[in-house]
């Protein structure tokens, strides 16, 4: 819901307010960092420091190649390995419907990626043009299938260390369904900020880098 709200405030509002919340979840994380190790639990310490290299490539894309992602994008980045990582650590996905909302976060983050890198080529490259109509079923199909090689993922795991990531046939049916909502869901947002100019104004920044990059590459 909170991203919700964050799309419709002004440009301004949504820088300071989504720079503030990056760096408190990047916080948070580091939290969980200390407290993994104070619990001396290996593989949550490596998986926060990965977490937190994660979190902090967007920074490091700025800074270095002056790339600059839609602050959105990192936002749900870093909220999406909270999650999992708080989930692991301090025993959360025990909490009734934890899983399913860390996965309905991590699919609406697929789709929210999927729906911008459509969208970015279709403005600033000219070999793919696209109706807005036609990217959201390119999303929805997109994450459906992310959610399907995730599923196999876990299956194959299961088989050859003997993990129990997937907990049936019920559970898997379910992960798939909130592909299909979170896909549906965050296509609908797109195509409706598509129609009041939403879209362009956040991800202005990151296709203009983007076109400069592609034309340099035709004329170098």
């Amino acid at each position: 819901m909170f991203i919700l709200v964050c799309l419709n405030m002004n440009k301004l509002s949504l820088r300071f307010g989504g720079i503030i919340l990056s760096y408190i979840l990047k916080i948070i994380m580091i939290i969980f960092l200390f407290i993994s190790i104070w619990k001396l639990h290996w593989i949550w310490i490596f998986g926060c420091i990965l977490a937190l290299i994660v979190s902090f490539v967007p920074t490091i894309l700025k800074r270095n190649y002056q790339i600059t992602l839609p602050l959105v994008l990192e936002i749900l980045v870093t909220f999406a390995l909270l999650l999992h990582v708080g989930g692991g650590l301090l025993g959360a996905y025990n909490i009734p419907n934890y899983d399913t909302f860390t996965h309905f976060i991590s699919s609406f983050l697929i789709a929210f990626l999927a729906f911008v890198i459509i969208y970015i080529l279709h403005v600033y490259w000219d070999g793919l043009i696209m109706d807005k109509y036609a990217m959201a079923f390119v999303v929805i199909i997109t994450t459906v299938a992310m959610g399907v090689i995730w599923e196999f993922n876990e299956w194959i795991t299961d088989i050859i260390f003997g993990t129990h990531e997937q907990w049936g046939y019920n559970d898997t049916i379910k992960d798939l369904f909130i592909d299909t909502i979170a896909g549906v869901l965050m296509a609908s947002i797109g195509v409706t900020m598509i129609k009041r100019g939403s879209f362009e104004k956040m991800t202005e920044e990151f296709g203009e880098q983007i076109d400069k990059r592609i034309i340099k590459s035709k004329n170098g």
